[in-house]
């Protein structure tokens, strides 16, 4: 027989359902040959007593017996919610056994959910077209083969591949980008307009709530991704009780009978119309939209006819009042237009452009590292967890470390920034955010433990002393990298204003640690240029390079050399180990 994949339970307070759950599972036919790993969440920081208590409930229905063949129990110590509990477990079991089937704590499977997720995992493996393997599939009116792909996913209950799994992308910002780049698009991603699939992707974007199931869909949408479902189902929800986090009163999704077991047999690999067309008569029914509508959205563009006829004072007005996105978007517009007109070096200015205030001493230095770091997304990368540690050379106020905590909050940070003048910030803005889990290091990055002499221009610029007139010049302690290096770095971050060589070189050795590496190389005028040697290294390290010019170059560098700050170049230089 086949390897049966691993099964993975995310629980959190629900003792009953979790009992029900697990007995069902049980009485599954491959139950007693498969590895079942339990994640439980732990409780929130301001959980009451009866909360705690019914997570301990929780964790004793899941010892009171052996479910599976093996059972491993991963408690953890505080709550991580729904969407990185499930994010990190499944990350953490597909990439070692390289397949899993994922459960929830409030899903009943029939018998034979077991046999019919293996089989499908078995028969697909090597398909990269097929990406996802539902257990459940809606109570749609009309018939249905016992198997068909569908372009959309359902979570209750599913499976997926390594290969497959690789391709999710956490970033929701990003993937409403990539879902919106045609009507097309959204109209399919939104079952031809009968979901608001992509209202769900923008409050995650907006931060009004946080759901991995959605992100999901989108990664592998974008990819033209196809998803195996079952009829009937084999899989019933029975947390529409306004019990679980994302589970209202309803129940138009269960199933009265379930079946009992589903043959899984070589099909073409494309989207059956018809489980297409009775999903969007079964959301349109959800959605009470009118039979008569001859589609969802007839009245969107009955609204965008008038508004072609409505000055556009008005039609601003409107869109303020009505859509949040673009309230939000006009906000961040008048913070940044504030903060243009404002003078150079003017300390303790704070902007409210993001959810917390953040406090910083230089206009022009904030704009710039605004548009990098959060419009362009230049540290934007892909873990392969949800608590990556990430080495941060360089971080000024404190921005990269604010962003790579809303990319993954559960993040470990190491953050240097010599500069105490700077470093005051950056404490400053962390504690603005409440994050935790970073850790800041005032010292300067070197090839050795030293003191050396630093030029601080008070904002972005400071650097290790290198000619005689730079401004102010301070004496700070200096370590070496090598010393964060002795383990996994899913990001190491360096812009250190032309030391990047210097440090790169002390710690090569130990850059296999390393899974992603962004450098900033400065070019300094008058000085001998570094480049081919950091590129070398950083080859011979191992790393693919993909070069970009953001900053300071030189359109017409025979006659009009360009040089601020001392330097005639700089260059984005992203690594990713190969």
């Amino acid at each position: 027989m086949q390897t049966l994949a691993p099964i993975a339970l995310f629980v959190y307070n629900r003792p009953w359902h979790t009992q029900q759950t697990l007995e069902a599972l049980a009485a599954n036919e491959w139950a007693d040959q498969s590895v079942l790993y339990v994640f439980a969440d732990g409780p929130k920081a301001d959980a009451t007593e009866e909360q705690k208590e019914r997570i301990r409930q929780v964790r004793e229905v899941v010892r009171s017996r052996q479910w599976c063949k093996e059972v491993h129990i991963v408690e953890r110590q505080r709550n991580w919610g729904l969407a990185d509990n499930i994010i990190d477990g499944v990350t953490q079991i597909v990439n070692q056994y390289g397949r899993i089937i994922v459960l929830e704590d409030d899903l009943v499977t029939s018998p034979g959910f077991l046999r019919y997720m293996n089989e499908a995992l078995e028969l697909y493996a090597e398909e990269p077209r097929v990406m996802h393997i539902s257990g459940y599939m809606f109570p749609v009116k009309g018939q249905l083969p016992a198997t068909f792909f569908y372009n959309a996913n359902s979570c209750w209950g599913w499976a997926t591949w390594a290969r497959a799994w690789q391709h999710f992308i956490n970033d929701p910002l990003y993937l409403y980008k990539q879902v919106t780049k045609s009507k097309k698009a959204v109209r399919k991603f939104n079952i031809n307009n009968s979901f608001p699939f992509l209202s769900q992707l923008e409050a995650n974007m907006l931060g009004k709530t946080k759901t991995w199931a959605i992100r999901w869909y989108a990664s592998f949408f974008i990819r033209k991704g196809f998803a195996l479902h079952p009829y009937p189902s084999l899989v019933n929800n029975i947390g529409h009780d306004n019990s679980g986090e994302n589970c209202t009163l309803q129940d138009d999704f269960h199933w009265a009978t379930l079946a009992e077991s589903i043959p899984v047999k070589p099909q073409a690999i494309r989207e059956s119309r018809k489980a297409r067309q009775l999903m969007q008569q079964f959301y349109r029914y959800q959605l009470k939209i009118p039979p008569f509508a001859p589609n969802p959205g007839w009245f969107s563009r009955l609204k965008g006819f008038i508004g072609q006829y409505v000055p556009d004072k008005i039609m601003y007005q409107y869109r303020l009042h009505k859509q949040p996105e673009f309230r939000a978007a006009e906000q961040i517009k008048a913070e940044l237009r504030r903060i243009a007109e404002l003078p150079r070096n003017k300390e303790d200015i704070t902007i409210s452009l993001l959810p917390h205030p953040v406090t910083f001493p230089d206009a022009a230095s904030f704009l710039f590292i605004y548009d990098e770091i959060f419009v362009k997304q230049i540290y934007e990368f892909r873990a392969d967890t949800v608590n990556p540690y990430i080495i941060d050379a360089g971080a000024n106020i404190g921005m990269s470390v604010i962003y790579f905590k809303q990319l993954y909050p559960h993040a470990e940070i190491v953050a240097f920034e010599p500069d105490k003048s700077i470093a005051k910030y950056l404490r400053q803005n962390i504690a603005s955010f409440g994050l935790t889990d970073v850790t800041v290091i005032e010292k300067a990055l070197w090839n050795e433990e030293t003191t050396l002499q630093f030029c601080s221009d008070g904002s972005d610029g400071g650097r290790v002393v290198t000619e005689a007139n730079c401004g102010t010049i301070i004496s700070i302690p200096a370590t070496r990298l090598r010393n964060y290096l002795t383990r996994t770095v899913d990001l190491l971050k360096i812009d250190i204003e032309g030391a990047e060589l210097t440090v790169l070189a002390d710690c090569k050795d130990l850059l296999h640690h390393v899974k992603h590496l962004f450098v900033e190389y400065h070019s300094f005028a008058g000085k001998t240029q570094q480049l081919a040697q950091l590129i070398s290294l950083l080859e011979e390290s191992g790393f693919r390079l993909y070069i970009s010019a953001p900053g300071i170059a030189s359109e017409k560098p025979f006659t009009e050399p360009v040089v601020y700050a001392g330097m005639d170049g700089q260059l984005n230089i992203h690594g990713i180990r190969q």
